[in-house]
Order: structure tokens, then sequence, then C-alpha cells
């Protein structure tokens, strides 16, 4: 038979290249679905390292060596995510920042939707923000 006209065909039954069409298609979709929940799940937990890092430098009173080492500890699940960073701004230095100041933290990387096969079709740049006051006085 023709297949132009078995997919033109307007009788009642279901060919065998219909079924293999939907079937297609809807996995084409489940994996767009699964996609688009792993990069929701990455933005949560780029948030969760965010409200960590403000929590320890409120404490801390600024940024050091405990700072990197937390966001390496938290960060290390996240393999998947390309360029993951961190970044600490505030009105003056972020290694002492004097107590009531605000400061700014920005947790950055980079997704892709891809796929069953992961082909890194569409890049997608995560950010997540976390803001704090120091709660350490400095002399």
């Amino acid at each position: 038979m023709n297949i132009k006209k078995i997919i033109r065909s307007e009788r009642g039954d279901v060919s065998y290249i219909s079924t293999f069409v939907y079937i297609l298609v809807a996995m084409i979709m489940v994996a767009f679905i699964l996609n688009v929940f792993h990069i929701i799940s990455v933005k949560q937990e780029m948030d969760h390292i965010s409200d960590q890092l403000v929590k320890q430098i409120q404490l801390n009173g600024g940024t050091n060596a405990d700072t990197g080492a937390l966001f390496s500890y938290l960060a290390a699940p996240l393999s998947e995510v390309e360029g993951l960073t961190y970044q600490v701004t505030s009105c003056g230095s972020t290694n002492r920042i004097q107590i009531g100041t605000p400061f700014y933290v920005t947790v950055t990387g980079r997704c892709y939707l891809g796929g069953f096969w992961k082909l890194n079709l569409v890049p997608i740049d995560i950010k997540a923000n976390g803001a704090g006051v120091s709660e350490h006085y400095w002399k």
C-alpha cells in the first residue's frame, strides 16, 4: 500500500503508522515534562544554597573560607549544573560586614532542556537570590 494513502485514510481503523506517531509524540511530551520538573528542582536547590549562605554570612559577619567550603558542600549534588557560582555583594568589604549592614547573595548556574538523551538543546540560566543583615559586631 501507498504510505500517503494510509496516512490520509479517513476510515475508522487505526494504522500502525498513526499508532507509532501517537506514541512518539507522547514520549517526547513526557521527556519534556520530566526535564521541566528537573529544572524546577534545580532552582529549588539553588534557592536552598543561597538561603544557607545567607545564614552563614549573617552569623560570621562576612565571607571567609567557611563560606566557600559550605558552598562546595551544598553544590556537590548539583553536578549537572554548569558554571555554578555564588557572589556576595555589600556596601563595603564582604569579608567583614558590620552589624546591621545588608548584603545580598546571588547563586547562578546553567541547565539544559534536552530530552531522553541529554542533548543539551535549550540552555536555561538559573539565578537564586538571597538577602540578609549582618549580626556580627566588628571592633
